[in-house]
């Protein structure tokens, strides 16, 4: 049994110490024995031994000087200099050897106040006492200003005027704008504010028809003028080829134009088939006019017959209103055409005669009024000569009121006896503003 042992023995020590690895699996234990003769580790997990420990970890020998990355230190002497103000500290990197606070150059700064960069400007004690003593200007800083130069040294100085200069440019400035509107006024002296030309299809009424320019409302009646409303009190557009019954004949009616006087055709008239019917149309403004010089113009044909033949048929107006109130009435009468306050009008100074006879169907008749509120003055022409009538100075008319007033209506009134004359017919009404 022994000699067994030893052969199987001596062939497991024989077969380890051929091996060139040994590989374990599972927990090893030397049972409190010491592993010896380990070399030192290679490897992240390799062993080790108590002598490479040992050195390894003795390396820091727990002086200051051992460290890494120590934070910069300053000698006494440095230390002294800079309580004395005789050394310059600057930041890491300003000195000729980088990454150090006071070792480099330190003549950077000498501690003299002329080596800094960007000084604040300064001025002498002279120039201090100059602007103490007001004999110098401060203006907008300047390196190169000088107290001696002054003014000549200030940029964008503003322009000083005395108060006669200013009053002269002010003068000569509302001379060029007083200039200015003149050569305006002369371009366009006047401008049309209201404008009806009948412009409609002739047989119809006039009233609910609202063409034209410059009005607030259509055209409408006035009922409380006369007893009742209809055909028969009511105005018709008709023009001179109109021949259906109860319109005109053709041979009472002018042709109502005139000379220089652009005139579409159509005009206003009524039923000439009732006797002794008053017609009233109205129509009012967008504004009511009140101030500055205005012109009211319209083309007429009043009838001719006698005031003794007319007898009812006296309602032959053309009125301007300040809403119902009648303000100045344009009418016929004794033969001639009159100016008056209203209708009713006898007193010399509310009524004028302008002089003027009527033409009857022979021609229609172009009247203008000029209301001057400026110099309290109501003017009539008619018939003048167009083509030479001056709207901004005009020639003397044929007769005024020393009056004027407001207003923003205008009422038409025709009335013709039955078989007696020619009828009222109006057109081409205009309302001019003066520039």
């Amino acid at each position: 049994m022994k000699k067994i042992t030893l052969l199987l023995t001596g062939f497991f020590v024989f077969t380890l110490a051929n091996a060139q690895d040994i590989k374990l699996k599972g927990d090893i234990s030397a049972e409190n024995n010491q592993i010896k003769n380990v070399a030192d580790p290679t490897d992240a997990q390799d062993a080790t031994t108590k002598s490479y420990v040992d050195t390894n970890v003795n390396a820091f020998s727990g002086s200051y000087n051992d460290l890494l990355n120590k934070p910069i230190t300053i000698t006494t002497d440095q230390a002294n200099a800079i309580t004395a103000n005789n050394a310059k500290v600057s930041f890491p990197g300003f000195g000729s050897t980088s990454g150090t606070v006071l070792e480099g150059s330190t003549e950077l700064f000498t501690g003299n106040y002329n080596d800094l960069l960007n000084k604040p400007i300064t001025i002498t004690t002279d120039q201090a006492n100059a602007i103490t003593a007001n004999n110098a200007k401060i203006s907008n800083i300047q390196v190169d200003w000088n107290a001696n130069t002054g003014e000549s040294a200030i940029l964008n100085k503003p322009t000083v005027y005395l108060k006669d200069e200013v009053d002269l440019l002010l003068s000569q400035m509302q001379d060029q704008i007083n200039s200015l509107k003149q050569e305006i006024q002369n371009l366009n002296p006047y401008s049309v504010v209201a404008y009806e030309g009948f412009d409609y299809d002739q047989g119809n009424t006039l009233y609910t028809k609202n063409g034209g320019d410059g009005w607030g409302e259509a055209w409408d009646n006035n009922l409380s003028a006369q007893n009742s409303f209809g055909v028969v009190n009511m105005h018709y557009i008709i023009n001179s080829s109109s021949s259906y019954g109860g319109v005109y004949r053709s041979s009472r009616r002018s042709d109502m134009t005139y000379p220089n006087l652009e005139s579409i055709g159509n005009y206003l008239g009524n039923d000439d088939m009732q006797t002794d019917v008053a017609c009233f149309s109205f129509r009012n403004l967008s504004e009511t006019i009140s101030s500055g010089v205005y012109y009211v113009q319209f083309l007429v044909q009043f009838n001719d017959f006698s005031d003794a033949d007319a007898g009812g048929a006296l309602n032959n107006y053309f009125i301007l209103n300040e809403d119902v109130s009648e303000k100045l009435v344009v009418r016929r009468k004794n033969g001639n055409i009159f100016m008056a306050k209203t209708k009713t009008s006898t007193d010399s100074a509310d009524i004028v005669d302008t002089g003027v006879a009527l033409k009857g169907a022979s021609a229609a008749q172009f009247v203008i009024i000029q209301i001057d509120f400026d110099n309290n003055k109501t003017s009539i022409w008619v018939d003048p000569e167009l083509s030479s009538f001056d709207y901004v100075n005009p020639s003397s008319p044929n007769a005024f009121l020393n009056y004027t007033f407001s207003f923003n209506r205008i009422t038409l009134a025709s009335q013709t006896k039955w078989d007696f004359g020619v009828p009222t017919l109006f057109d081409e009404i205009s309302v001019i503003k003066k520039n």
